[in-house]
């Protein structure tokens, strides 16, 4: 025996704002919905059966917390202070600025991937540039690092640049590439472009041999 479908039931509705809990349509047009806020000017609350919820804010929505927080508390370091936490169980989180720039601010910014078997990948995608500036030391450490600029690379001091390492191959950037690698094949050498310095790499090197 099914259950009998039943019908909104409707807290508050008037000029102001209205509040419904329940299917907002008949049985046969029911998507799920089973409460629905509306504010005036726009403002919007739907939540679904199916665990999905879309808050609708037309103008600026702001958020204000930790006004009287202490560190220690509602964490286990005594110098931390967490606010706000939002944890995703599964699945991803999408932060998007159609129209307008993302910006992140603090006394620290931490960025960590924890992908398994070393596949935690941090990807960083401009069609401008990429600035980083630091007031002391910036750091590049990796188990390999490469670094390819497809019209030119520059490295400028006031003071010295220092290399060091058990062997420096040094040749133009085309005539002399096939000589490091003696007696190997077109083919061969795009593969250990590849192993090494990643597919990305390996394709631009093709575009350079190709234009």
């Amino acid at each position: 025996m099914s259950k009998v479908f039943q019908p909104e039931h409707v807290v508050t509705d008037n000029p102001h704002g209205g509040m419904i809990y329940g299917p907002i349509n008949d049985e046969n047009n029911d998507d799920g919905t089973r409460y629905v806020q509306t504010v005036e000017g726009g403002h919007t609350i739907l939540v679904n059966k199916n665990g999905n919820k879309l808050d609708h804010t037309p103008g600026t929505h702001n958020e204000l917390c930790g006004t009287d927080l202490v560190k220690g508390k509602n964490t286990k370091s005594s110098s931390e202070a967490v606010a706000k936490s939002i944890v995703a169980r599964h699945g991803d989180i999408v932060i998007v600025a159609e129209h307008g720039n993302i910006k992140l601010k603090g006394q620290n910014v931490w960025i960590e991937t924890t992908g398994t078997d070393n596949k935690g990948n941090f990807l960083v995608k401009s069609n401008g540039h990429i600035a980083m500036t630091a007031g002391e030391k910036v750091t590049f450490a990796g188990t390999k690092l490469c670094m390819i600029g497809k019209d030119q690379i520059t490295l400028s001091s006031k003071g010295s640049i220092d290399a060091f390492c058990s062997d420096l191959n040094k040749s133009s950037p085309l005539a002399g590439i096939f000589s490091i690698f003696t007696n190997m094949s077109l083919a061969n050498l795009l593969k250990l472009v590849d192993s090494e310095c990643g597919r990305q790499l390996w394709h631009l090197i093709k575009q350079i041999l190709i234009v």
